[in-house]
């Protein structure tokens, strides 16, 4: 039996707050990179390092590769869930335009998607697709760093949450969660092993 720990770890805080953030991309402010760098102080035997495209999360990404001497990938189903047209723009200026329909997606989104935005089902998709295509490399233990969507959707698939109360599931700034799977040839048992912690145990336990 093979089995892959995945360390998922979100961005730090960026430049813009209060926006729909999604693929809009925003750098890391002064204070995001130092929870970056106190997240990452230490290697914990990752193998290799995957991230976003977007910067706010491919800069700590490339920084922590080169300093513990490790390969790095930019992955494209990592980034960030699209809003379409509310993303970039403040939470308070679309609420105030379209009320209806922001609570509508917040209280039932995956039958909701924001005007122009990518569907839940298409992000369960490519999100899940990717770590299937994980569970078939050779590597047991990877840095994932990535944004709160993809980690709600990975955690979620795991613990068959519906979309609806993914909101609930906290997931703050800089901070890890870990996921194990336990493949054969033909099962796979998913394992949350801890969630939204600020550093995780040295040894892949």
């Amino acid at each position: 039996m093979r089995t892959l720990t995945l360390d998922l770890l979100r961005h730090g805080e960026t430049k813009a707050q209060g926006i729909y953030q999604g693929v809009t991309d925003v750098p890391l402010s002064v204070t995001g990179q130092k929870q970056m760098e106190r997240a990452v102080s230490r290697s914990i035997g990752w193998q290799k390092v995957l991230y976003s495209p977007l910067q706010r999360c491919a800069q700590s990404a490339i920084k922590v590769a080169a300093q513990y001497g490790l390969s790095c990938a930019e992955v494209a189903w990592l980034q960030e869930y699209d809003f379409g047209d509310w993303d970039g723009r403040t939470l308070s200026e679309v609420y105030s335009e379209q009320p209806e329909r922001v609570d509508a997606f917040w209280r039932d989104p995956a039958h909701n998607t924001p005007p122009g935005g990518e569907s839940i089902k298409a992000l369960q998709q490519r999100v899940l697709s990717g770590r299937d295509g994980l569970l078939n490399d050779s590597d047991d233990h990877l840095l994932l760093v990535t944004h709160g969507g993809v980690i709600r959707t990975l955690i979620a698939d795991c613990l068959k949450i519906d979309p609806a109360r993914w909101s609930h599931i906290r997931l703050d700034h800089a901070h890890f969660t870990r996921l194990r799977f336990y493949c054969d040839q033909t099962q796979i048992w998913p394992e949350l092993v801890t969630c939204n912690v600020a550093q995780l145990p040295s040894q892949a336990l």
